[in-house]
Order: structure tokens, then sequence, then C-alpha cells
């Protein structure tokens, strides 16, 4: 209904198993790629899931292979998303019954953008723009970066803050990366509790467990002031970019690891692992941090 043209393709198709579940392949064939239509026709085609409840299903399928932090694929609800990826060339698939549509290939720099930008100026669109990438490192490096400069490289802080963190630190039992780490797992089960939780009750018992641990910890002396106040702020900015939740959350944890163990040099060993992540995922040959969807050179239809 959102695009009205004759250019627009709906390949429907019924999936490989015991229930025969219809699903629909989306493109606009003036814009997408049409040896990148061939090449997922042919992978759903040989898709043989179990069970076909949700487009989720197919990516063992669309991306084989080696195990990765980022997947290159988008999902959404909002009919006006999915129109506007069809109109940029990219693909769509649709499972009968499921409300969730797969766009494909996604990109890293689109975890950062949002419909809603439109509505905005371009200067309060960049702004946030900007804003949503320094959350995203934020939430992945803090952590790390406090933890290499506390215990490691304590002399770049200023006197009067590292007084404070070393009296802090004194009247804790744990090292510095083990109070950090600890935090962290904490505020995810807190988080997971939340979800699980019916809706009515799900985000007071997040913010009342919270807030109870937080003060129960600090006054038994498990854990530092400091180290509550940085978790939180990564805790918080990682739900500016929604998207990269899954990734942010294991790069911040080996983050904390191995700057809590090597000191800077795991910290930039934890930079470039997570580079290396990003520059080797891909979906359907268009890499992961390229600037447009379509592919570089032609792909081959096998």
């Amino acid at each position: 209904r959102l695009i009205r043209t004759e250019l627009l393709v709906q390949e429907v198709a019924q999936a490989d198993t015991e229930m025969q579940t219809e699903y629909a392949i989306c493109y606009c064939k003036n814009r997408a790629d049409s040896a990148m239509v061939i090449r997922v026709r042919k992978a759903l085609a040989a898709a043989k899931p179990e069970l076909l409840l949700d487009s989720s299903y197919f990516v063992p399928w669309l991306l084989p292979g080696k195990a990765r932090l980022f997947t290159p694929v988008h999902y959404t609800e909002r009919p006006a998303v999915a129109a506007a990826k069809l109109c940029e060339g990219k693909l769509v698939i649709l499972v009968n019954g499921s409300p969730s549509a797969l766009v494909l290939p996604a990109l890293f720099s689109e975890q950062f953008e949002c419909l809603d930008d439109y509505a905005s100026t371009a200067m309060f669109s960049s702004f946030l723009r900007v804003l949503k990438y320094f959350s995203f490192y934020l939430t992945v490096f803090l952590p790390g970066v406090f933890v290499c400069v506390a215990v490691h490289l304590p002399e770049l802080l200023p006197p009067q803050l590292l007084y404070k963190i070393e009296a802090a630190e004194k009247a804790t039992p744990l090292p510095l990366f083990a109070e950090m780490l600890l935090v962290i797992l904490l505020l995810e089960i807190i988080r997971e509790a939340g979800l699980r939780m019916p809706q009515s009750l799900g985000h007071s018992v997040s913010l009342v467990s919270a807030l109870i641990i937080g003060d129960a910890a600090i006054a038994t002396g498990l854990m530092s002031t400091p180290v509550i106040f940085v978790a939180s702020i990564t805790a918080i900015a990682v739900f500016v970019t929604p998207g990269l939740y899954e990734p942010a959350t294991l790069l911040r944890i080996g983050t904390v690891l191995l700057a809590g163990l090597a000191g800077p040099v795991g910290l930039a060993a934890a930079f470039f692992g997570f580079l290396l992540s990003l520059v080797s995922t891909e979906a359907l040959g268009v890499p992961y941090l390229a600037p447009h969807p379509f592919p570089q050179q032609p792909l081959s239809e096998d």
C-alpha cells in the first residue's frame, strides 16, 4: 500500500517444512541487484528449517558459516521502514503469521539512523547521529578504559579523582576489574528479569531492584561508587542503539577482561578485535562497513 508501483515484486513461495509455511521475497526490480535476488531466492529454496515461525529462521541459510558478533540483517515491524528500505534497493523477507520483516543486507551505519530523523532539521539530525555513535563507543570501551587507567595507568588521572577512587577501592574486597564485571552482569540480570516480567511490573521491578542492589552493595562494601557509576552510564548508553545491544554487551565484557588482565595491551587488543569483527562481516557480498547497500562488483549466481 505504501509502494504503489508495478516495479514492486513479491515472490511468494512455500518453505520446505512440514507445515508448508508461505514466505515472500519483496524488492523493487529497478533498484535491487538481480544477482543478489537470485542468490537469496536459491538460499531460501534450499533452506529446511524444522519450523518456520519468523523470518529470522532463514538467517543460518542466508548467512552460513562462521560465528560473528555483528549480524548484517535488520528486523522491523514498521511498514514505513520496510518501504524505505525497498526504495533503497534492499530485499525484504516476510513470513506468513509473523509481524517482523527481515531486511538485508544491513549496514553498520544504518544502526545509527532512524526514520524520525527526517522529521528534524539537518543540523539536529546530524547532532543526534554523532551522539549515537558516541554512545555506542562509550558503552563498549568506557568500562575497559576506566579499569585500564585506574589499575595500570593511575598517573593519568587527576590527583583528586585518583584519591577518591583509591579510597573507595580500599573498602572493597574485590579487584577493580572483577567489581566491574560483577556490576555489568548484575545489570544484565536485572534487565532480563524486567523483560520477562509482565509489562505492568517489568519497569518498576528493574528500577527498584537496581536501586536496592546498588545501595546495598555500596553499604556493605562489596562494590565501590565509581565502579557502579561507570557501569550505570554504559548500561544506559547502550539503549541509544538498541539494534547493537547484543554485540555491544559482549564486546564490553571482553574489553573489561582484557583491560583488567593485560592493561593497555589488552585494551588495544580489544579495539583491534572490534575492528576485525566489523571488517570481516558481510552479507550477500556487501561489506558491513559499506557506505551503500549495493555490491561493488557483480555477484555470481551460484
